[in-house]
C-alpha cells in the first residue's frame, strides 16, 4: 500500500508521525484514494510495529512550519486521527509513504 502526497505535506506528516511514535502514541491516519485506486477513504492504525518508508520526489530539504505541525499533531491526537483529506493524492510526481511490512 502506498499513499502519494506532495513533498511539503509529506515532510510534515513524517515529523508528526515520528514524534508520536517516539512517544509510543499510536494514531489513525486517514486519506482519500484517487479514482485510479478505486476511490473511497482509507484509514490505517499507525503504531510502533508498523514499518514506514518516506520517499520524496525532490532532493531538497523542506522547512517545516510550526503552526502546521501543531495543527496536524492536534488532529493526530483526536479521536478521528490525522486526516490528510481529499488533497492527499496528487497526480503530479509526489512523495510516497509505504508501509514496509
Amino acid at each position: 500500500m502506498q499513499i502519494e502526497i506532495e513533498d511539503r505535506l509529506l515532510a510534515h506528516v513524517q515529523a508528526v508521525t515520528l514524534s508520536k511514535l517516539r512517544r509510543r502514541e499510536p494514531f489513525p491516519l486517514a486519506w482519500v484514494e484517487s479514482a485510479g485506486d478505486g476511490s473511497g477513504r482509507r484509514v490505517i492504525w499507525v503504531n510502533e510495529t508498523l514499518e514506514l518508508a518516506f520517499e520524496y520526489a525532490g532532493s531538497r530539504s523542506i522547512e517545516l512550519d510550526r503552526e502546521t505541525l501543531e495543527e496536524m499533531t492536534a488532529r493526530a491526537n483526536s479521536v478521528t486521527g490525522l486526516n490528510l483529506g481529499e488533497n492527499a493524492h496528487n497526480p503530479k510526481p509526489a512523495a510516497k509513504v509505504t508501509p514496509v511490512s
